[in-house]
């Protein structure tokens, strides 16, 4: 049996900006043990990152990119790219080839264009442009793959996310608890949050 990484994480790249969409529950063994949990991450102005997997090396992968990003841009006096540190990241993770990170990641920007880039537990990167990760990647996956246009508004991207996940929620056990965004723009990031009511949950 595949082993299934839980949560689902989506990101899709437009040509005004790049969303991120993420569900907020953590399972262990069969058991909820929280419905408020960060999936999401800006890492600088312009980038950020998403996971699926396990929190513990989710939390480990971001502070090491957070602090590599700083000592890029004390270094060279500008922003990281997302391709620079997506690369960054695809080195991090093949280094543990022999113990892999037990998490997808999806690596998005605004540099001179949006871009979205998506890395398994041992680094293979590739440059997408929509994706959905976790274990209600498949459903999620399906309806964006439905819905998605290239030169759709960020606002309808985001919307088509909030569809994705709400779908992968009412079918996946290991996702759950309500939805953050980030929204990637030229202007920055922003971050927005859905909360779930008790009939839709």
């Amino acid at each position: 049996m595949e082993a299934v990484l839980p949560g689902t994480v989506i990101g899709i790249k437009t040509s005004s900006g790049v969303v991120f969409a993420g569900e907020k529950r953590l399972t262990y063994d069969g058991f909820i043990l929280s419905k408020n949990v960060r999936k999401l991450f800006p890492i600088t102005d312009h980038v950020a990152v998403g996971f699926a997997g396990l929190t513990g090396d989710m939390n480990y992968l971001y502070r090491v990119l957070k602090a590599e990003a700083k000592r890029y841009e004390l270094e060279h006096g500008r922003e990281i790219k997302a391709r620079s540190l997506a690369k960054l990241l695809s080195i991090i993770l093949y280094s543990y080839k022999l113990f892999p990170m037990l998490t997808e990641a999806v690596v998005g920007g605004f540099d001179e264009a949006p871009s979205l880039y998506v890395l398994d537990p041992v680094g293979s990167l590739l440059e997408e442009r929509y994706t959905a990760l976790g274990s209600g990647s498949q459903l999620a996956l399906s309806i964006v793959e439905q819905g998605y246009r290239e030169d759709m508004p960020l606002e309808e991207a985001k919307n088509l996310a909030l569809k994705a996940i709400l779908a992968a929620i009412e079918r996946d056990v290991l996702s759950g608890d309500g939805v953050d965004f980030l929204l990637i723009t030229r202007e920055g990031i922003r971050s927005e949050e859905y909360m779930l009511t008790r009939s839709s949950s």
